[in-house]
């Protein structure tokens, strides 16, 4: 067996004779063309929206996606909300230019929860407590290096779906330490996540392409966002003492903790 990678300008099969493909390979050289036993024509995914585009939905790109909000919210047409592969079309902030991974099922269902809560919470329903929604429970101001290390070793949407979902804490004065669920990290650092645009911790995990994957803090003060980076380790593991001494020391400087 072997594997040629090419773009293919065709393909075609006398009555008697095999399938024929003709290419161009990736890496440059004249066109070939290959005897195969079996042709299977992969021609690409078109959003199924039928009359959508005729209320005012505006598409993108070659697949059509529809134009989102962090929020999976049609851009152009308020109350058409997308969840599923399609809300791919919400590109978050493409940290060192890398998608999120909300195009397969493991990124896609992570925003099917965070979207169920924005719209409960939105739309006048009551929210359901819990691990994607706004909980509000309490937290210990003094523990809160604690309360970070155990978000980055526990939850999965910051796993699945790096530099894209976040987990919020506020720091609102007036209610003290919350927790404030997950939110696209996009809506945190625009400031139109469901917390609000008060003082607030977002937690996530994000890769820079190079094989790395590092938490990485950002702290919300007087409606300014500011990015804090922690070291990658190799094993993936942010319980170390180095860990807890940068995540202490971010803490401090914002005046949390």
């Amino acid at each position: 067996d072997a594997s040629v990678g090419g773009n293919v300008r065709g393909s075609d099969a006398g009555a008697d004779a095999p399938f024929v493909v003709t290419l161009r390979p990736s890496d440059g050289g004249e066109e070939m063309a290959l005897e195969v036993d079996e042709v299977i024509s992969a021609t690409g995914f078109v959003c199924p929206l039928l009359d959508l585009s005729d209320l005012g939905v505006s598409t993108f790109g070659q697949a059509r996606l529809p134009a989102q909000t962090p929020y999976w919210e049609s851009a152009t047409v308020p109350g058409i909300f997308f969840a599923g592969t399609i809300g791919q079309g919400s590109a978050g902030l493409k940290k060192h230019g890398l998608p999120a991974n909300s195009g397969a099922v493991h990124g896609a269902r992570y925003n099917a929860r965070v979207l169920a809560g924005h719209l409960a919470r939105t739309h006048g329903a009551r929210a359901t407590a819990g691990p994607a929604t706004a909980s509000g429970a309490a937290l210990p101001a003094g523990g809160l290096v604690d309360v970070v290390l155990t978000e980055l070793a526990t939850t999965p949407e910051l796993w699945h779906q790096r530099a894209y979902l976040a987990k919020v804490i506020s720091l609102d004065p007036a209610t003290g330490v919350r927790d404030a669920g997950i939110v696209p990290l996009a809506a945190f650092v625009d400031g139109a996540g469901d917390d609000g645009n008060g003082d607030a911790l977002a937690i996530t995990l994000e890769a820079d392409g190079s094989g790395a994957i590092y938490p990485c803090l950002y702290v919300r003060r007087a409606g300014k966002v500011e990015e804090r980076p922690i070291e990658p380790d190799a094993l993936l593991r942010f319980d170390t003492p180095a860990t807890r001494t940068r995540i202490a020391s971010i803490l401090a400087e914002a005046g949390i903790g």
